[in-house]
């Protein structure tokens, strides 16, 4: 098949699953140094109380936990790169009671023993700041061993998050534009976004808090309920409910970008030298861990195999990305002589989050862009 045709029927199943899967997207495939794909399907909203319009290459989406990977990650390549840190070094205090003798390595292999998730939000006296959070994350039990599982845990990364702010003596947002998106030229198209009042129309929207879509009000929407009788949403505003009461910044969510912003950030991970990082750094990062039936990357997430995977048998062993809850994707192949990198971007999450068909999107969107 040439590479027109892959294109017509990328093209095509982008179409269709706008309106069913997500109302729309950006799509982007880069091989071996050339741009192979980059389009936008679809539109930003369809819920009648959000205002709708087109999707463009533009458009900002929120990464949800791509910030992992894009901020989170590099950051800690970085703090490695500088001398700030080692990979043996262990949790600092308070968190270190979690789960004592844990490392920076095993936060970032998700095998330190924290839990995937707590509602720190939920509830009249729940978390209403960053400091509530990581303060509530100190006083967790571990829930397994150190390394003796991996659990994918947004509470390892969002101590990770703070850790970061202590070794570079700054905010995460200023540490990443210092350190990332600066360096990389995209600083307007890719960031932290702190909460604000209003919606940003420079970004899709994700969820609508109407009521009127469920059949009893979940544990979110006390956090997020407008002041009348009117659906509220969520549009530059960060999804994840933790970071939301974080005010937007925390280490496992909060970062809003375009494709290309991300494609930017994804090729330095091939391209050490594009953020003056000694590539043996992130070597040693994207090596395989060894933690027991783990697919886990120090950070980054590698394929798996069968029919929960997003990429199929399409990537090779040594691929490595990660997904956003959002609707989100990155995963790049860095094969010898032709590497390979694949961005998709969605608002899988509007107007619920209790939608479905995205895992088949991506499969079948990896199996086609693998093929230009």
């Amino acid at each position: 098949m040439s590479a027109h045709d892959v294109s017509a029927r990328l093209s095509a199943l982008l179409r269709s699953a706008s309106g069913n899967v997500c109302p729309g997207g950006v799509a982007l495939v880069w091989r071996a140094g050339a741009l192979r794909f980059h389009s936008a399907f679809g539109v930003t909203a369809t819920h009648p109380a959000v205002p709708a319009r087109p999707v463009t290459t533009d458009t900002h989406y929120d990464l949800a936990s791509l910030t992992k990977v894009l901020a989170t990650t590099t950051l800690a390549a970085r703090a490695i790169a500088d001398g700030r840190v080692k990979l043996a070094e262990p949790l600092p205090s308070p968190w270190d009671r979690v789960s004592p003798g844990a490392t920076l390595s095993d936060v970032l292999e998700h095998a330190a023993g924290f839990a995937a998730h707590r509602e720190f939000f939920a509830g009249p006296d729940g978390a209403r700041s960053a400091a509530a959070v990581l303060e509530q994350i100190a006083i967790e039990s571990g829930v397994y061993p150190r390394r003796e599982r991996s659990v994918y845990s947004d509470l390892g990364f969002i101590v990770l998050g703070a850790w970061l702010e202590r070794l570079f003596d700054n905010t995460l947002e200023a540490a990443f534009r210092q350190w990332v998106s600066g360096p990389l030229g995209c600083v307007g198209d890719l960031g932290f976004r702190r909460v604000q009042p209003r919606p940003w129309g420079g970004a899709a929207p994700t969820e609508v808090y109407d009521p009127l879509l469920h059949r009893e009000p979940p544990s979110w929407f006390a956090v997020r309920a407008s002041s009348d009788s009117r659906p509220s949403w969520a549009q530059g505003q960060v999804h994840d409910d933790n970071a939301y009461v974080m005010g937007g910044v925390a280490g496992h969510a909060g970062l809003f970008g375009t494709a290309q912003a991300v494609l930017q950030v994804a090729l330095a991970w091939l391209e050490p030298n594009r953020l003056d990082m000694p590539p043996s750094v992130c070597q040693g990062l994207l090596e395989a861990s060894n933690v027991p039936n783990s697919t886990r990357r120090r950070g980054w997430d590698g394929p798996s195999r069968g029919p929960r995977s997003s990429v199929g048998d399409v990537v090779a062993p040594t691929a490595f990305g990660h997904l956003g809850f959002s609707g989100t994707s990155l995963w790049l192949d860095p094969r010898p002589g032709d590497p390979r990198v694949y961005v998709l971007l969605t608002n899988r999450v509007h107007p619920t989050r209790s939608g479905h068909g995205i895992l088949a999107l991506r499969r079948r969107f990896h199996e086609l862009a693998a093929q230009l």
